[in-house]
């Protein structure tokens, strides 16, 4: 993490001051959104576990969904950071440190090549299946991120007006992710950029939006970072439904304020978050924690808005491999949630 200057004070202010003037102008109701499916998150175990508090501790290839600010961090993942190879050392500790480690702390700014990629299946109660597919590079002086995010929940029962029953309803809806990561000598900052499709029965509707999200690292074991998510979200009607007015839905966008601490050994993080979608007067509050057991071994444990989440992650030739277990926000049943990530 980098060290902490003089201009953070400022841009923080800067990101609080914003969020506050949104807040201010939105007409706050406790109405959905269209294409609210973009905020269920159900993107990379470890975060699932840690109680979907994952914007300021994305570091992989699934901070394409959560921050794409986080995708810088790949960068530094396999190998020592300077600071860190001086500690060593320091101290005398040498095995740590790799020949990767030194041709890297010999180049300033020199970069290697690298991808990662990484996939996420979650089998969700009330009858819903949701997945998440991406890959992320180093291009240039950033990194970049594509990925594709789908939930579906197959055989709805559909009801009239007066609830009769009318036949089984299918629900399906994707999102099409490209994002960037990049550093500046503020802070790491990232974007992506949406497409969106949505299925009701036989109602398609297709849509556009972004994200942008930013990381400070404030002190070597403390990260700050924000989210706006679904920036000028808009769903537009399929016309080829004769019945469907040709009409544009704008969805509300969500801002996310999260931290993260870890201690001096980097074994134990902690991590917070707090949601505030604009359409609803609520806020939502996500905290979790994870242990690092061992090299090859990390336990996880959250809360997403008090309900209970917990999980593992196993590390092991070059793979990540991680389950989470987690309470469901609507009827309090059982989630299951698997991914794996890969580095090539």
């Amino acid at each position: 993490m980098k060290a902490f200057s003089a201009q953070y004070p400022r841009f923080i202010a800067l990101c609080v001051t914003f969020c506050a003037l949104s807040l201010s102008q939105a007409e706050a109701q406790d109405a959905g959104s269209r294409a609210s499916f973009t905020r269920s998150g159900w993107v990379g175990a470890r975060y699932i576990a840690m109680g979907k508090a994952a914007e300021a501790i994305a570091d992989d290839v699934y901070a394409i969904y959560w921050n794409p600010a986080g995708l810088v961090d790949l960068r530094d993942q396999q190998t020592l950071s300077a600071d860190e190879i001086r500690e060593k050392v320091q101290k005398g500790n040498i095995k740590g440190i790799s020949e990767q480690d030194l041709v890297r702390f010999s180049e300033e700014g020199g970069s290697r090549a690298f991808v990662q990629t990484g996939v996420s299946a979650a089998l969700l109660d009330v009858e819903r299946e949701a997945g998440f597919a991406g890959i992320a590079f180093g291009l240039g002086k950033g990194v970049l991120g594509c990925g594709l995010y789908l939930i579906q929940s197959m055989g709805i029962e559909g009801r009239d007006a007066s609830g009769n029953y009318t036949g089984d309803l299918d629900y399906v809806a994707s999102t099409g992710f490209l994002s960037y990561g990049f550093t500046t000598g503020l802070a790491s900052m990232g974007v992506s950029l949406k497409g969106m499709q949505e299925r009701i029965a036989e109602s398609t509707y297709y849509g556009a939006a972004a994200d942008f999200g930013v990381n400070v690292d404030v002190l070597p074991f403390l990260r700050l970072a924000f989210v706006i998510q679904d920036i000028g979200q808009t769903m537009q009607g399929d016309e080829s439904q004769d019945e469907m007015k040709r009409r544009y839905d704008f969805g509300y966008p969500s801002l996310k304020v999260s931290a993260a601490l870890t201690n001096r050994n980097r074994d134990i993080t902690l991590a917070a978050s707090g949601v505030k979608k604009i359409e609803q007067e609520k806020y939502e509050f996500n905290g979790g924690i994870q242990y690092n057991v061992s090299g090859a071994l990390s336990l996880q444990m959250g809360l997403n808005e008090a309900n209970f989440a917990a999980g593992l992650s196993i590390h092991l030739f070059g793979m990540n491999i991680g389950y989470a277990f987690s309470i469901d926000n609507i009827d309090y049943g059982y989630n299951n949630i698997v991914s794996l990530s890969l580095v090539l």
